[in-house]
């Protein structure tokens, strides 16, 4: 009998439980059709965009509210294409693709172990984003962000990727690895349009059609796939879709719903829901936030931020009026042309054969008979080109230019009279500046996206993480970083906006420095090292005569510093003293509250020996 009741309890419970998911999966997709149908007007804009930006611009957003296709209104009607969106894309992405900051980390304190740390995470920052292929994400980032306004990077742990540590139960166990992914805006729905940042979100989705087949692998869960619209994420059966090119075949939509924090879940709650099942109902699985937090693992990008607004607007939007006006501008311009060159016949009703007229025209040598007693077809007088296309089209470049930000140095520099180097290089550097704010948003996210890589090394490492680098002389080197390293998450931009401050002002810089006379020593020298990273920031440290030398001496001294220490070292014949002794002091003023008197009686006398040396060789010159 308690057997019997014991089964009851359980059949109970698990019927609970299977509602309790249900209820939670319908809420899930509830929530997330209404997201969906909030800003269908946003997305209808970004397809547009799309759209004019391949080329295929004699479209328009119906009052069905989708992207139609405008048709002629005569068969005679010029409805060609001449597409200045896209080169104007091509211009600005190539301008963004030179922002690649590099990121530093700023070290706890100036102890040596501190900064040594810090340098490490630099060096683990670096073989992340590299593995992560972060170069080709941001590429990809920003012809979103540059199309539709905005864009978004995914920063996740990937626990099957990284070195083999071992296999337990036949399967291989990998150390894991950071993952960096682009998704798009048309994946990301926040639950509020009008919230400017992430951080101010309580809750976001993330959609997106994934095939059956990589559920079943990820989730072991089989489910019934179909054709999905991978921008509107409706199936297509349920959607008039004009471009099967976006479809995706044998898959269905996941969506990951993301909660913050809160009093109810105070780690956040992460639900993912694919089809009619639930695949994952838990607390937010990374530590990614400040001070140990759990928050969303995205990082958006903006173009053209707009006030009160989630999603960012586009330089294309801006411009798809000014295209239209210029297409039709060419295309009006096309059609009178060709009534210049063919001519337009005016024949007396019943006069000629017309349907002969029509088909074949008026081609040379042709023999046109007309009814006799009728008036002679003839040619309709038209006037030479009005001058008013032609003004018009170039106040409509004007606008492109205007618009975009983007011009052609040829011809502004024409046009001002310019011809000095100089003032090539200032045209420049005006376009550059109308992307100043852009570059600024894709410094921001290699910040954030640092932060969060940092974050998640420390929530996963285990043991030590192997970290593979080159030095100053393109040798490889290994160093090792653990969870204590990964700690250090201060990291800042030390360099300029890479489009503020081109590579020519920089060198120009340098110049400025070396005129002054700042970068000398108090004896009016230039020093080795000072040199040697002079030359480099040049490019031309291949031009050093020392090839380097000063920084092996740099690391000789500093390898020296704790043996100095503990047991103390000789001086070798081969040392810059100069060099050693900055190293050395450096040291022992960075540990001096730690060091006991007999650990700096043996720091003091190997300076002193090195300074007795070149007082020697002094007197020896």
């Amino acid at each position: 009998m308690q057997e019997n009741n014991g089964k009851i309890t359980k059949s109970l419970e698990q019927k609970a439980k299977e509602k309790a998911q249900k209820e939670l999966v319908a809420f899930v997709k509830a929530d997330f059709e209404r997201r969906r149908k909030e800003r269908v007007a946003l997305e209808r804009q970004w397809e547009l965009n799309l759209n004019f930006l391949k080329g295929n611009q004699h479209c328009r957003i119906g009052l069905s509210g989708n992207v139609e296709k405008e048709e002629k209104e005569y068969f005679w009607q010029s409805k060609e294409v001449f597409n200045h969106i896209s080169p104007i894309m091509e211009t600005r992405l190539a301008r963004l693709s030179r922002v690649h900051p590099e990121i530093s980390v700023r070290p706890k304190s100036d102890d040596d172990e501190d900064v040594s740390k810090a340098s490490i995470a630099e060096k683990l920052l670096s073989g992340a984003f590299k593995s992560a292929g972060l170069t080709e994400t941001v590429r990809r980032a920003n012809t979103w962000s540059e199309t539709c306004g905005t864009a978004f990077y995914k920063v996740v742990w990937n626990s099957k990727s990284g070195m083999k540590t071992g296999i337990v139960d036949g399967e291989e166990v990998r150390e894991g690895e950071v993952e960096i992914s682009v998704v798009s805006p048309f994946e990301i729905f926040p639950d509020n349009l009008y919230a400017e940042k992430i951080t101010d979100l309580k809750s976001i989705i993330h959609a997106k059609a994934v095939p059956v087949s990589v559920i079943r692998e990820r989730y072991g869960v089989s489910l019934a796939g179909g054709d999905i619209d991978v921008f509107g994420l409706t199936p297509l059966n349920n959607y008039n879709s004009q471009n099967d090119e976006r479809k995706i075949q044998d898959a269905v939509i996941v969506i990951e719903r993301y909660d913050a924090p809160s009093l109810e879940y105070p780690k956040g709650r992460l639900i993912t829901v694919a089809g009619d099942k639930l695949l994952y109902n838990g607390e937010l699985p990374y530590l990614n936030g400040e001070n140990g937090a759990r928050t969303f693992p995205f990082v958006k990008q903006d173009s053209l931020p707009i006030a009160g607004s989630f999603f960012s607007a586009s330089i294309v939007e801006r411009m798809i009026p000014v295209q239209r006006a210029f297409n039709a501008v060419k295309n009006r311009k096309h059609e009178f042309l060709n009534r210049l060159c063919t001519g337009v016949l005016t024949v007396e009703d019943g006069a000629v054969d017309l349907d002969d007229l029509e088909g074949e025209g008026l081609s040379p040598g042709k023999v046109l008979v007309y009814r006799q007693g009728s008036k002679a077809p003839e040619m309709m007088d038209e006037s030479a080109m009005p001058p008013d296309f032609d003004l018009e089209e170039e106040k409509l470049l004007n606008e492109f230019i205007s618009i975009s930000g983007v011009s052609e140095v040829s011809t502004a520099s024409k046009n001002a009279n310019l011809s000095s180097g100089s003032a090539l290089e200032l045209l420049v550097e005006q376009d550059n500046e109308r992307l100043v704010m852009n570059a600024e948003s894709i410094r921001n996210c290699y910040l954030e996206m640092a932060r969060q890589t940092l974050r998640l090394y420390a929530q996963f490492i285990s043991g030590l993480k192997a970290v593979s680098y080159k030095d100053a002389f393109g040798r490889t080197k290994i160093c090792y970083a653990d969870k204590s390293t990964a700690l250090a998450d201060d990291v800042y931009l030390e360099s300029e906006n890479e489009l503020s401050s081109t590579p020519n002002k920089q060198k120009e810089t340098l110049f400025r420095l070396y005129d002054s006379g700042l970068l000398f020593d108090n004896d009016g020298k230039l020093r080795p090292t000072t040199k040697e990273k002079l030359l480099s920031l040049l490019g031309y440290k291949d031009l050093d005569y020392q090839k380097g030398l000063s920084r092996l001496h740099e690391e000789k001294a500093q390898n020296e510093n704790e043996k100095i220490r503990e047991f103390g070292v000789e001086v070798d014949e081969i040392d810059d003293h100069g060099i050693h002794i900055d190293e050395h002091i450096r040291y022992a003023l960075s540990e001096y509250e730690e060091l006991s008197e007999e650990e700096k009686k043996r720091i003091f006398n190997h300076i002193n020996t090195h300074k007795q040396i070149i007082k020697e060789s002094a007197k020896a010159e």
